[in-house]
């Protein structure tokens, strides 16, 4: 439970991310484009050892990851509706 702060925290470095569907529940985010989404522990596995095969793909995932955050989430798109929460 709680917020998933950390999500979005490690796709703003431009990690590569593996969740699951719970943990990303919430965010717009597209399974292999921004993140990898794997609920069982076998997949969760197999989708770790994948980008950890893979570190051009995986750098290319994190890469997505934070476009999204940038897009989404940061500053100049979050600013104003706080300015609006604050008046």
């Amino acid at each position: 439970g709680g917020t998933r702060l950390k999500i979005l925290e490690s796709l703003a470095m431009a990690l590569p991310v593996v969740s699951t569907r719970l943990g990303a529940e919430g965010f717009p985010l597209k399974d292999g484009e921004h993140l990898a989404l794997a609920d069982a522990p076998a997949d969760f596995r197999r989708r770790c050892e994948a980008l950890l095969r893979d570190p051009r793909g995986a750098r290319e995932m994190g890469r997505r990851g934070r476009a999204f955050v940038e897009q989404h989430y940061g500053w100049p798109r979050i600013a104003p509706r706080l300015e609006r929460l604050y008046e």
